[in-house]
């Protein structure tokens, strides 16, 4: 048997960095002196490089005043490469906080000041310790693509991109993975740019700045459910709906600036400025407010909102027959073969290729949704493979950043009916490297 060491690089492998600048994202950092952060899970799941991040950037903003909101992207946007929707949201909270240390808050009690790490001053927070404690009981949502995944557990905390369920801060891995969530959350959304704005209508219709979110409460078994049946015939509970906050509107819903790949500089749409969105502030005056920003990425070529193509790559089956250099075959088509189990779909690779393989040919020859498929790539040659560099839990990327905590001011008598724009100031930055 020969296996060629080649890896041929598929585009459905994606790997980004979304920062933000303006407000100034954090990337989990806090007033540190080293270049590497110290820890990339102290608040929330970036998956960013770990040089990447404002240090400090803790500032108020007067209520209807002008936020230039700046950031760049990794990885294409509004270009044919990638399909891409880029999420703006903002939360307050009388606990929200930067923290004074670099560690995650603990989610054992009795490691916290008082026994209550909610109200612990010492640790950073966001989402606060019940919204986790939630998400960590609640079964997940089942109907999601996990490609050949291995979750190593049942409840929402474990997705795709998490199958581990590692905990960052008390952020809820499957409210961060999709948007718009169907759960309640703490996040108020203000707008989201996209290269499909045929789309437009479903995420502002479905936003839960305007739609009622509901969820299992008062229920009687140990994990929590999440939907209706579930949690009235099984959990014994009440479906209880959560009307959005009085006085929110919509979030707005534009086309995407456009960016290019493996590039964190400017824009084009406005000639040596980076991209950036005018946020209106909110008149709601709080002390303690985060901005965050979501970078849902996947291939161009990978069509996510066709229910098709996400039911067949999730399909699983427990028998899998595999000839000699790892390829699926059937027993007509190689007698030489051996069954194990593993997860597998019927994503149809050799199309994407151009090969125009049929459905049997697929199998018997590799073209399957995998991690790192081996694949015959001659069918006159059938014991020379080649590898496929195909990361399942990266077909399809959301990354994230958030700013440090900053406050939301009423306007003072002197000012008010004047139109105020903030002017901020960046701090230098090489490529992704804070200097």
């Amino acid at each position: 048997m020969k296996v060629a060491a080649l890896l041929i690089a598929l585009v459905a492998m994606v790997q980004a960095d979304m920062y933000l600048h303006n407000p100034r994202g954090s990337n989990n950092r806090l007033d540190e002196a080293n270049r590497e952060r110290d820890n990339a899970n102290r608040l929330f799941d970036s998956q960013n490089n770990n040089r990447g991040g404002y240090n400090v950037g803790s500032l108020y903003y007067y209520a209807g005043s002008f936020v230039p909101v700046e950031w760049t992207n990794q990885h294409s946007c509004a270009d044919q490469n990638a399909n891409c929707q880029i999420i703006f949201q903002y939360m307050c909270g009388e606990l929200v906080r930067d923290g004074a240390s670099t560690n995650t808050i603990p989610d054992n009690p009795l490691l916290c000041q008082n026994s209550n790490c909610t109200t612990d001053l010492k640790y950073g927070m966001h989402e606060p310790y019940s919204y986790y404690l939630d998400c960590k009981l609640r079964s997940r949502n089942k109907g999601l693509f996990i490609a050949d995944r291995n979750l190593q557990g049942t409840s929402a905390i474990y997705t795709r991109q998490n199958e581990a369920g590692t905990r960052r801060g008390y952020e809820c891995p499957e409210e961060r993975d999709y948007y718009p969530y169907w759960h309640p959350t703490p996040w108020v959304d203000i707008a989201v740019l996209t290269n499909d704005v045929s789309q437009c209508s479903y995420y502002q219709s479905q936003s839960a700045n305007v739609k009622s979110r509901y969820a299992c409460v008062n229920y009687t078994t140990s994990t929590i459910p999440n939907n209706a049946a579930d949690c009235v015939n099984i959990g014994r509970g009440v479906w209880k709906e959560f009307l959005p906050t009085p006085g929110l509107s919509a979030p707005e819903c534009i086309d995407a600036l456009w960016s290019r790949d493996n590039h964190l500089g400017n824009g084009v749409e406005f000639p040596g400025y980076p991209n950036y969105y005018n946020w209106t502030v909110p008149n709601t005056p709080a002390e303690n407010c985060v901005f965050r920003v979501r970078y849902n990425i996947s291939t161009g070529e990978y069509n996510g909102w066709n229910s098709s193509v996400n039911g067949n790559i999730t399909k699983v089956t427990k028998t899998v027959l595999t000839n000699n250099i790892g390829a699926q075959a059937t027993s007509a088509t190689n007698p030489t073969v051996v069954q194990r189990n593993q997860a597998i779909s019927s994503l149809d690779v050799s199309s994407y290729l151009g090969f125009g393989l049929n459905t049997s040919e697929q199998y018997r020859r590799g073209y399957v949704f995998r991690q790192n498929p081996t694949v015959m790539p001659f069918s006159e040659v059938p014991g020379f493979g080649l590898q496929l560099a195909i990361n399942t839990n990266q077909f399809g990327r959301t990354f994230q950043d958030r700013s440090h905590t900053f406050a939301i001011k009423t306007v003072p008598d002197n000012l008010k009916g004047a139109t105020i724009y903030n002017l901020n100031v960046r701090g230098k930055r090489g490529n992704i490297v804070q200097v």
